[in-house]
């Protein structure tokens, strides 16, 4: 049984690590959470760890904390929508605009375990005459090792490779491994992977021309959400666009911001000119 001062110290090293807002009510959440973790230390209960950590704090261990308490649930093509925005109006736009400079910029923060940036990967696969010679980067990160290294592998189970594919997509993007399916070499090498903290002072260099950072800042604090947002504006190029999860909004952020028609938590950065004459 956690006590209140073992969901406290949970939900402040969730907070303080990644500016997550763990509602003090979620003591099922957190113990059930932590419990693999726990006996991965060999402790015999939720409660002996935590007690433990605050007798003699280990950032190793807060890490592991913070990472088990956080959402990892993604699937492919998730909500749909801004993935036929991507394939539909950025791209077109965007090999228009950048055929000069020969070169997109895509960050996919919080990206769990792949199944976002791989999506995109796939439109990009099927788009790519389209795309001509433009290099097309996909940058996507977590703070998760564990969720970064299976991203890497590019290896689903059979239920994850279900969620939000067709057969078609499956069929022309997969190759069946056992009982898993493994996505193409040449999906794979259109995303490269990093393990990146968003409350952390470093961040990927910009500007990029989409972030899609989705099912992301809904979990966080009310301050953490709002110094995200404004900090992924500011690594958007003046034309980019930015994607949020459909619950989300850029509440904070805002005045930078135009909501895209037709896709919930997709937005369009407002020109720097077009900000200055309002």
């Amino acid at each position: 049984m956690l006590t209140d001062d073992d969901i406290a110290y949970a939900r402040k090293a969730a907070r303080e690590r990644a500016g997550l807002d763990i509602g003090p009510d979620k003591s099922y959440l957190i113990e059930h959470r932590l419990a693999p973790l726990a006996r991965a230390e060999g402790r015999p209960s939720v409660a002996a760890l935590l007690a433990c950590m605050q007798r003699a704090p280990d950032p190793r261990l807060i890490q592991a904390v913070a990472e088990a308490l956080a959402t990892r649930d993604t699937q492919f093509f998730r909500d749909g929508a801004p993935f036929e925005l991507f394939r539909r109006e950025m791209l077109p736009v965007l090999a228009r605009d950048r055929a000069a400079a020969g070169r997109i910029r895509i960050w996919c923060a919080g990206c769990s375990t792949g199944q976002e940036p791989y999506s995109l990967a796939m439109i990009l696969q099927e788009e790519a005459e389209r795309m001509g010679d433009i290099a097309v980067e996909i940058l996507a990160t977590d703070f998760c090792a564990r969720a970064i290294e299976k991203a890497q592998g590019g290896l689903y189970s059979h239920f994850d490779a279900q969620r939000g594919l067709s057969i078609r997509r499956l069929v022309a993007h997969f190759e069946q491994s056992g009982d898993c399916w493994r996505l193409s070499p040449a999906v794979r090498q259109r995303v490269t992977f990093k393990r990146q903290n968003l409350i952390d002072e470093r961040w990927p260099e910009g500007p990029f021309d989409a972030i899609f950072c989705r099912n992301v800042t809904g979990a966080m604090t009310p301050a953490a959400r709002k110094q995200t947002l404004a900090r992924l504006v500011e690594h958007l190029a003046d034309d980019g666009w930015l994607a949020l999860g459909a619950g989300e909004t850029a509440a904070g952020a805002a005045e930078n911001l135009r909501a895209l028609p037709g896709g919930r938590g997709v937005y369009a950065r407002i020109p720097a000119e077009a900000r200055a004459a309002a």
